[in-house]
């Protein structure tokens, strides 16, 4: 993202008051003012009312974006965003880098009021009630939050317009997420953060386990008393590695209340994310990914885990983090191949339960890999939304979370049969292919291997790989998921819907494998 722009964007639910401040603010500033919902009416010869009660939410959504890349290309502009406008992250992208963006805030029963006298009706929002205000602001409150300013808007408008002039500083660090959830344990905090953004101010405090490969501009960002550098990579995810941290940790006389920072990829998070869980039954853990898998994934949900010699994430433990920050600029120092390592985890993600994650990856993908960061964003944070959301309702994996194991059963396998030679990624694109061709022959949708097939390979994915049969079936029966000596399986049976069985038979097995093998 470039720099922030010289605009000004207000954001907030309905009757919030942006259209009526958000013109006081362009008086007193000299710039323009654009409401997006009026520019969509103007776009569409259709007002947003008119078009939600014909079409829906969905629909609109999907063409209020064009009203908000618009609105955004109108240099120095002080835009009214509409209230939903900001759960997209393209949208958000697009209007955090227009300029300062101010939160507009005011009590549920303020809104209904100011509804009721308004003239202009809320279809999605009728009839009006403060619970139903409560409930939707709550929902978009992770997108509200990563305003730069937040304003008391119960106020009069000229008041909030005056805070807001007097405050539109422009920020260096730009938080485009900012979500809280349950971790789901007894030990520690019962809520946890998640910041999601580019040039995000680094964590204030604690020790740091840091991955030694990465560039030297980001380790010296870091706050912590302490760092330990560590190699990445999956072979150094053993427990001789854990070990050492554990020393290093005693050695630096570190307290149970001082946190311990994962900054690294997804191994580098498993090897210090178990250390945590371990040293002095439970350090605070902040998870710092710096690749696309980890920022997709393996930083969301809180298992951590080592690897032993014949099976991978055998010995570790639920252990959420305190919070976790997603640079996305921190991808832009990884080559190609290494981003390209993360988005297999994307497109499972899609596969499980995001259509337009789905069609995001499909038209942008390849671009997310190489300079659309604005799409690269947008392709993870809808990622780890998703995890979040799944690790939510389902913390432990008695359940739905199994789900996310989707291409992992003959990825993981894979994998361990290579000696980790074979990227992760790589591996769970094969896993997914295989998966695929599974439920292929247990009446999945026909066209759904087709699709996959060629978002793998438009994304660099190979779709074969040459390895040893029986190494991989004899590797898999090592998988956590097997229960009663029965494999569990998730199959893709149609875009959004998966299923989970343990009745797989060696030759449905053999065929799959026979579809993935060079």
């Amino acid at each position: 993202m470039p720099e922030p722009g010289a605009g000004i964007v207000l954001v907030g639910m309905p009757g919030s008051g942006k259209s009526t401040v958000g013109r006081l603010v362009a008086e007193r500033l000299g710039r323009r003012f654009v409401d997006t919902d009026e520019l969509f009416a103007d776009l569409h010869g259709i007002s947003v009312p008119d078009f939600l009660r014909e079409r829906g939410e969905p629909a609109f959504r999907a063409a209020e974006s064009e009203a908000v890349a618009r609105a955004c290309g109108m240099r120095g502009a002080v835009i009214g965003a509409g209230g939903g406008a900001v759960l997209d992250p393209l949208n958000r992208w697009a209007l955090w880098h227009h300029g300062v963006v101010a939160w507009l805030d005011a009590p549920p029963e303020q809104l209904v009021e100011r509804l009721n006298a308004d003239g202009v009706a809320r279809p999605t929002f009728q009839p009006y009630g403060a619970g139903r205000l409560a409930a939707v602001r709550s929902e978009r409150a992770s997108a509200y939050r990563a305003a730069d300013l937040v304003v008391d808007a119960s106020r009069e408008a000229v008041r909030i317009a005056a805070e807001v002039v007097a405050r539109a500083t422009r920020p260096r660090a730009r938080v485009l997420l900012d979500a809280e959830f349950e971790r789901h344990h007894p030990i520690g905090p019962r809520k946890a953060r998640l910041l999601m953004g580019l040039d995000l101010e680094p964590y204030p405090n604690g020790v740091a386990v840091v991955d030694r490969r990465l560039p030297r501009a980001l380790v010296d960002r870091l706050s912590t008393r302490a760092c330990m550098e560590v190699a990445g990579g999956e072979r150094s995810k053993r427990m001789r590695r854990l070990e050492r941290i554990l020393e290093w940790l005693a050695e630096q006389r570190i307290e149970r209340d001082e946190p311990l920072l994962a900054v690294g990829g997804g191994t580098v998070g498993d090897l210090a994310g178990t250390a945590a869980a371990l040293f002095a039954r439970g350090l605070p853990l902040v998870q710092v990914p710096t690749t696309w898998l980890a920022q997709a994934d393996s930083a969301i949900g809180g298992k951590v885990a080592v690897d032993l010699s014949h099976a991978k994430n055998a010995v570790g433990a639920f252990w959420p983090p305190v919070e976790v920050r997603s640079d996305v600029g921190a991808l832009r120092s990884l080559p190609p191949r290494l981003r390209r390592d993360g988005v297999a985890e994307s497109v499972k993600s899609a596969l499980i339960g995001d259509a337009a994650l789905w069609q995001l990856i499909e038209t942008r993908g390849r671009a997310a890999l190489r300079a659309d960061e604005a799409a690269r964003y947008a392709i993870i944070e809808r990622s780890a939304r998703l995890k979040l959301a799944v690790c939510d309702r389902d913390p432990f994996e008695t359940g739905e979370r199994r789900s996310l194991n989707l291409g992992h059963t003959v990825g993981h396998a894979l994998e361990v049969e290579s000696g980790y030679r074979l990227r992760h990624g790589s591996a769970v694109a094969l896993g997914l292919r295989a998966a695929a061709a599974i439920a292929g022959g247990r009446g999945a949708d026909p066209m759904l291997p087709e699709r996959l097939d060629a978002l793998l390979a438009d994304l660099g994915f190979g779709l074969r790989q040459a390895f040893d049969e029986p190494a991989v079936r004899r590797a898999m029966l090592t998988d956590k998921k097997r229960r009663a000596g029965r494999q569990r399986w998730i199959l893709p049976m149609q875009f959004g819907e998966t299923l989970e069985v343990d009745d797989v038979t060696d030759d449905e097995l053999g065929r799959a494998l026979r579809t993935i093998a060079a």
